[in-house]
């Protein structure tokens, strides 16, 4: 799939057929994801694939009404995160940049970015979501206390085709100087 193509194509998709994704297809996601560029190479986003039923209602609980139909339909929900105090730091803890910690969701965000893409070209959809219950995402998922909890992705193959919807184009957001 060309890469244009990919980006035209990939929706933020919030229904989902009632199939299984393959612990295969998941680790081929998660190894492109892991292509994408991090603060000196520092790669801090991790995955939790969370497919079994009790471990899902948890995390939807944990979720604001309006992101609850997502992932009550998608077959796996992907807690993203970040391991902390990595990206956007130097070697003695202290910040390499005024960004200070935001280099940490960057980096996430392009990682997150490459995951959806990865997957939409495997014939899957994913929404990005932001709202959840951090708390309970890490027990859920047994993140140990030096990652930081991310967004959280609904995954699996679509069961809609949304239009995509109007963009800015470089008239409007690039600035040539």
């Amino acid at each position: 799939m060309e890469l244009q193509t990919a980006l035209e194509g990939r929706r933020s998709i919030r229904r989902f057929q009632d199939s299984p994704v393959s612990a295969e297809t998941l680790a081929c996601i998660a190894d492109a994801a892991a292509m994408a560029p991090s603060w000196k190479n520092s790669q801090v986003t991790r995955y939790y694939a969370v497919t079994d039923p009790e471990k899902r209602r948890r995390i939807i609980e944990s979720m604001p009404a309006f992101n609850r139909p997502a992932c009550e339909s998608a077959p796996v929900i992907v807690a993203v995160s970040m391991v902390r105090n990595r990206s956007g730091y130097d070697r003695d803890g202290s910040f390499s940049t005024s960004k200070e910690k935001g280099w940490q969701m960057f980096d996430c965000g392009c990682s997150a970015m490459a995951f959806a893409l990865k997957a939409h070209e495997l014939g899957l959809g994913t929404v990005i979501m932001g709202y959840c219950d951090e708390a309970v995402v890490a027990e859920v998922t047994g993140m140990p206390e030096t990652e930081e909890v991310g967004p959280i992705l609904a995954l699996g193959y679509p069961n809609e085709s949304p239009q995509m919807p109007k963009r800015k184009m470089s008239d409007q957001i690039l600035h040539i100087l």
